[in-house]
């Protein structure tokens, strides 16, 4: 290690013939002696203004909390006691930094905190300086530092890249403490760093993609988009491909592994040209997938299990029933099965059981004579379940059925027959049974509440229907499609999918639909605050956040905040302190004073 021997005599003869140190800090000393910075200087001497340093807080607070994320997520690497971390502007001024008290205590000392700034030029060799001039990592140790100041301080550090590879920040960590493995630091970093540059890039993408959409002017279906570089920027829903596996990929590789044929259009956004869309001809979906199908395709594992027993089910002439909650795609489910059966052919006859009171259910699904009652219709009606003959009956909270009407239906189920109200003679009818229900019909059974045997001529084919909060992977497919729908691309629409996967969604995609509808209503042209996207959630919920409503009333208590804030930040520790513009150490004391106890 670099004693104060050597750096005295450097500082006193400039020979660098002599002095034996790594190369990048010899080259660091010349460079800082060229500037005549001053090597006995024990504290910082740049500030930037208090303005200043909060507008680039602002601008970066985005990167501030990547950092963060990153930091804790890779924590385990840095081999190191009392870390102090640290992160700059591409000028080098210091816009966050946490970590060890007593680290922090020592670099205040020297000035070295927010709003300072930690060039070369201001304080001489430093870890930070010698990243933003070479954009390379790097540790500097102890006396390798150019000024006394720093002299306590081994700091290593590491460029932050934006999309186009340019440097927009600079990330340290800095201790006093000798006793530990630098080359892992230095990967730790680089880890970091790699991470962050990823998911700017994505985010990069992402708005490429959302401009190019704009001006698409045509559905986004079975299509690729490209920047000018041939590089993918967004893959339609058509395709089975993970479109996060191939952004920034070359279009060529896509198009060679398809073997389809396509049409190219060129996007210009007025004059300049932004990029390409490759127009592929596929074949119908039912064709290439062998299953017709409704609704927005999932990545997620859950409710892929659960499409490839329906089509399974849908297959045969069972009953089939599907258990879901409001609002969770039960209707589309039926109808992907009647369009995947043997039956597709037929007519989808659907009743919801529970929007009828008992007389007008009976007359609805058994029909009824002319002249059946006071009011009928003179010509008789045919009745739902002689409309589905030859297709498929589907009966929606079919659990809210009277016990007689229970009685009724099993009736039908068992002698494939139906006699229409006022009538004399029954009539034979071939129809597939789907039903659905909010609510467990194995538990009504047992409470008394649903006849056995209908609930065995039913409960055939159970499917279980995963409601929208266990189908994370699907936020972004929702809003995506909604987007395409409306030729709506708002650059700020990622703000949202990272928001929204954190709501309960009681109401299910029903409900998020209707919060998309409002969203795109109220902020066609402009971006909604975080607090103005919980009020819109909020609006259309039946139940809304407890805590949400105690802040609109001005009535949030202290831990209510604590816990509202912990449910924004997905239990994230450091972000929830930052929200709340208090230390990580005092947030730690508050959840045990409360008693808040955080979900791993």
């Amino acid at each position: 290690m670099t004693t104060k021997d050597v750096w005295y005599n450097f500082v006193q003869s400039h020979d660098t013939q002599s002095v034996r140190v790594p190369h990048h800090i010899l080259d660091s000393w010349q460079y800082c002696s060229k500037l005549e910075v001053n090597p006995y200087s024990d504290r910082g001497i740049e500030r930037i203004s208090v303005y200043l340093l909060q507008e680039q807080r602002t601008k970066l607070a985005r990167l501030i909390r990547m950092v963060q994320d990153e930091i804790q997520k890779y924590s385990e690497f840095f081999y190191m006691k009392r870390p102090l971390f640290i992160l700059t502007d591409e000028n080098g001024a210091i816009i966050w930094r946490d970590g060890h008290r007593q680290t922090k205590e020592l670099a205040n000392d020297i000035l070295f905190s927010e709003g300072s700034v930690w060039t070369e030029k201001a304080v001489g060799t430093n870890a930070i300086g010698i990243t933003l001039r070479t954009k390379q990592t790097n540790t500097v140790k102890k006396y390798e530092h150019y000024a006394k100041a720093s002299h306590p301080f081994i700091c290593s550090s590491a460029p932050v890249l934006d999309a186009e590879n340019q440097l927009i920040a600079c990330l340290n960590v800095s201790t006093t403490e000798e006793d530990f493995e630098t080359n892992y630091t230095q990967i730790a970093l680089q880890m970091i760093t790699k991470s962050i540059h990823i998911k700017l890039l994505e985010e990069s993408y992402h708005e490429q993609a959302a401009q190019m959409k704009t001006v698409l002017k045509q559905p986004f279906h079975a299509c690729i988009l490209c920047n000018e570089a041939g590089k993918i920027m967004a893959i339609s829903n058509d395709f089975e491909e993970q479109e996060k596996d191939w952004l920034g990929r070359i279009a060529e590789e896509f198009i060679a592994q398809k073997g389809l044929n396509y049409t190219v259009k060129q996007l210009f956004n007025r004059t300049e040209k932004i990029g390409l869309a490759y127009l592929f001809e596929i074949p119908e979906l039912v064709q290439s997938t062998g299953f017709t199908s409704f609704g927005v395709p999932s990545r997620n594992a859950h409710y892929r299990r659960f499409l490839a027993q329906l089509l399974k089910s849908a297959n045969s002439d069972l009953p089939i029933h599907i258990c879901g909650e409001t609002g969770s795609g039960k209707e589309i489910s039926a109808k992907t099965i009647h369009y995947n059966s043997p039956r597709n052919q037929g007519p989808l006859i659907s009743v919801n059981c529970g929007a009828l009171s008992e007389n007008l259910l009976e007359s609805e699904l058994f029909g009824y004579a002319s002249g059946a009652f006071t009011g009928a219709n003179q010509s008789g009606y045919q009745g739902k379940i002689r409309q589905a003959d030859k297709g498929t009956l589907f009966l929606d909270e079919v659990d809210s059925m009277s016990p007689r009407m229970q009685v009724s239906l099993l009736r039908v189920l068992e002698e494939k027959k139906v006699v229409p109200l006022g009538g004399e003679s029954a009539i034979d009818v071939d129809f597939r049974i789907v039903t659905a229900s909010n609510k467990d019909l194995r538990k009504l059974v047992l409470a008394g509440e649903f006849r056995a045997d209908l609930f065995y001529r039913l409960f055939v084919l159970p499917l279980r229907l995963p409601p929208l909060r266990e189908r994370e992977e699907d936020f972004d497919l929702f809003i995506d499609s909604f987007c395409e729908k409306n030729s709506w691309y708002p650059e700020w629409i990622c703000d949202v999918k990272r928001k929204v996967p954190h709501y309960k969604w009681p109401g299910n995609i029903r409900e998020f639909y209707n919060f998309v509808e409002r969203l795109h209503l109220f902020y066609h042209d402009h971006a909604p605050t975080s607090d103005e996207i919980d009020e819109l959630i909020n609006q259309g919920s039946v139940k809304p956040n407890e805590a949400y409503v105690k802040q609109q009333a001005g009535e949030l208590s202290e831990r209510d905040q604590i816990l509202l804030v912990l449910q924004e930040t997905n239990n994230h520790l450091s972000q929830t302190a930052e929200k709340l513009g208090i230390a990580r150490s005092t947030l730690y004391r508050k959840l045990d004073k409360y008693q808040i106890t955080i979900e791993k």
